[in-house]
């Protein structure tokens, strides 16, 4: 076999495709590049499934759309019909829910900012904000109603109540490989006794990286994998 080392004339190729190869920028979609990290602990895996809960828009701020385009297919939740409209078109294939997810099913109040903003949410910010009832589901409850499976990646993004969904998850169903939970307070998110750090932990997830407001937590069982998904 020969070596490309001792080949000057391969080895000059070899150079040029090292060189050429990652010149181009990485691109993302989601505020912070998050999805940048999702995709490289995903880039192995060409087909699998997410449930995005908070999902908001189809390519703006989406951390899932990438794995979309690559061929997976998931579940959209949001409490915006409008949000779930725009999944319809440009995500048909996708399951596209318009409900509130919560640590019980039943009805609640949301309260909305405008028809179709990343503010939306089940917890008040303000007395301008509008008030629509909304049918609300624990995960669990959702996921049995539509006969969804486990699936390989959970995002869960909900300005301020996702406490509240993973309450209402039962971990000895669903285990992704993958959980990124929102986390806006940026005190809370830099204190190494997080609720939501404990929490997961509790659930065997390791929180192993923190971008912008969003925590990655990996499957603890899974965690001597992680060095080799995410290299480049």
């Amino acid at each position: 076999m020969i070596n490309k080392y001792d080949n000057k004339f391969l080895y000059f190729f070899y150079k040029l495709q090292k060189l050429y190869k990652n010149k181009s920028p990485n691109s993302h979609f989601a505020e912070f590049a998050e999805d940048v990290m999702v995709n490289r602990i995903f880039k192995n895996q060409d087909k699998g499934t997410y449930i995005d809960i908070g999902a908001y828009h189809p390519f703006k701020g989406s951390l899932t759309y990438t794995l979309f385009k690559k061929g997976w297919k998931g579940t959209n939740v949001d409490l915006s019909k409008t949000s779930i409209d725009l999944f319809k078109i440009a995500r048909p294939n996708d399951m596209n829910i318009c409900c509130a997810i919560s640590n019980k099913t039943e009805k609640k109040i949301y309260f909305e900012n405008s028809p179709i903003n990343q503010q939306n949410s089940l917890v008040k910010q303000n007395n301008e904000q509008r008030e629509i009832e909304i049918q609300a589901y624990t995960l669990d409850d959702l996921l049995i109603s539509r006969n969804i499976e486990n699936p390989d990646y959970l995002n869960i993004d909900t300005e301020g109540n996702e406490m509240d969904v993973l309450e209402g998850v039962n971990f000895d169903k669903i285990n992704p490989k993958l959980i990124t939970i929102e986390e806006n307070n940026f005190a809370k998110i830099s204190n190494s006794n997080n609720e939501k750090t404990n929490y997961m932990y509790e659930r065997n997830y390791i929180l192993i990286n923190i971008i912008g407001v969003t925590m990655f937590f990996y499957q603890k069982l899974l965690l001597d994998k992680i060095s080799d998904e995410i290299k480049i």
